[in-house]
């Protein structure tokens, strides 16, 4: 038994996981964890370097998971493979960074990224909102705004500043628990985009050609792309026409890629939600099966299920990530972590008590700010900070809680 067997039946399992279904996966990975050192579809057994999924955290280099980026020199992608600019690069985006061996010293991790893939959730019109409960509705699907959100400068006023109608683009992840997406970051759509959906399929009616994500139905009898088959648990990509059926169904345009294979690294480290729960020994966070079977969970294994949030490192072999390290994380922890930037100041506004990083406004009016190597009256175009930085109320701009200057 090897391990594409595993991902390939994991698709098919992941829609009706029953006890006897998660008892016959477990054995599955059980019996080829030996041969998982072996080579596979990625560089084979060894492979070096660095796989990191997640949001982005902070700049100054891209942070993924704690770990700094030198992203200088490195190729920036779309999920379909386009090249794009460093300078799109934003906070809460989440990406997927190839890179080289990750050094640890006094200022902490970092490594050189090879090439950093950045892909959206949804891009589509806004339905309802509701302030309250923290939740938008858009194309079908329900967005919880929580403690890893922020939003787009642009959308000043955060959630309540949404409208029906306006189309955003959202950057999150799945909460397999409650069907919905945990937003990291809700942006503007960029004008013309075409509406795409990256999702999980509850159902399927392959005679109709429908399929069934969140409340929303989805017609693909004239989709370009189809795959040969599609079942409930895939994660698929959609992009889709404008406007409805009679039966009000979306309809689909073209199934663009969804679900990548990482190849083989010394490193893998993710952060991201469970989707599928075997046993704490394996699972799955978005499409990655993991192997947590010779992990260490810190914070025990008690809140591994459906829709957790996790940060995972271990290694990747043939596809699966063999942890080593399985943390739970809280939404205070994730709160708690809020955002990193360290670079060259390039606006000033001393009115608003504010300034630009990295094209991030960061306000610096809090009475808890700390400030270390100099002043407030320091600060000044073209100076070198490092900034540790917490959303505002509504989620639209950072206001500061560390600034340190730096030469």
């Amino acid at each position: 038994m090897n391990t594409t067997t595993i991902r390939a039946a994991w698709p098919a399992l992941a829609g009706r996981l029953r006890a006897g279904v998660l008892a016959t996966l477990f054995a599955l990975l059980a019996g080829c964890s030996a041969g998982l050192d072996g080579g596979g579809d990625g560089v084979g057994s060894g492979g070096t370097g660095t796989y990191s999924m997640g949001p982005i955290s902070g700049f100054g280099s891209v942070i993924v998971n704690g770990v700094r980026f030198d992203d200088s020199a490195a190729s920036v992608v779309d999920d379909d493979d386009t090249p794009r600019s460093r300078g799109e690069l934003q906070l809460g985006m989440t990406v997927e960074v190839d890179g080289g061996e990750v050094r640890s010293d006094a200022s902490g991790r970092s490594a050189t990224a090879r090439r950093v893939r950045f892909g959206s959730a949804l891009v589509g019109a806004v339905s309802a909102v509701d302030v309250a409960a923290g939740t938008l509705v858009a194309l079908g699907q329900t967005v919880s705004v929580g403690a890893g959100t922020v939003f787009d400068e642009r959308l000043s006023g955060g959630l309540a500043a949404l409208a029906a109608g306006r189309t955003i683009e959202v950057y999150g992840l799945y909460d397999a628990a409650n069907g919905r997406l945990l937003a990291t970051r809700i942006a503007p759509a960029a004008t013309g985009a075409a509406a795409q959906l990256r999702a999980t399929v509850s159902s399927v009616d392959a005679t109709a050609r429908v399929l069934r994500i969140g409340a929303a139905a989805f017609s693909y009898s004239a989709a370009s792309g189809v795959p040969g088959t599609v079942a409930a648990g895939d994660i698929v990509r959609l992009r889709l026409r404008s406007g409805t059926d009679a039966l009000g169904r979306y309809l689909v345009d073209a199934f663009l890629t969804g679900v990548r294979t990482p190849d083989d690294r010394d490193l893998g480290e993710i952060e991201g939600t469970v989707t599928a729960v075997a046993s704490a020994s394996v699972f799955r966070v978005g499409a990655l099966t993991v192997d947590a079977s010779a992990a260490t969970f810190p914070n025990g294994t008690s809140g591994l299920r459906l829709g957790a949030r996790v940060q995972i490192r271990g290694v990747v072999r043939s596809g699966v990530l063999r942890a080593s390290t399985v943390e739970v994380t809280s939404d205070a922890q994730v709160e708690d972590r809020g955002f990193e930037l360290k670079g060259a100041i390039t606006a000033l506004d001393t009115r608003a008590r504010s300034f630009v990083l990295r094209g991030q406004t960061v306000g610096y009016g809090r009475s808890d700010l700390r400030v270390d190597g100099g002043t407030l009256a320091d600060l000044a175009v073209g100076r070198s900070v490092e900034v540790k930085a917490v959303p505002t109320a509504d989620r639209s701009a950072l206001e500061a809680t560390r600034l340190k200057f730096v030469e």
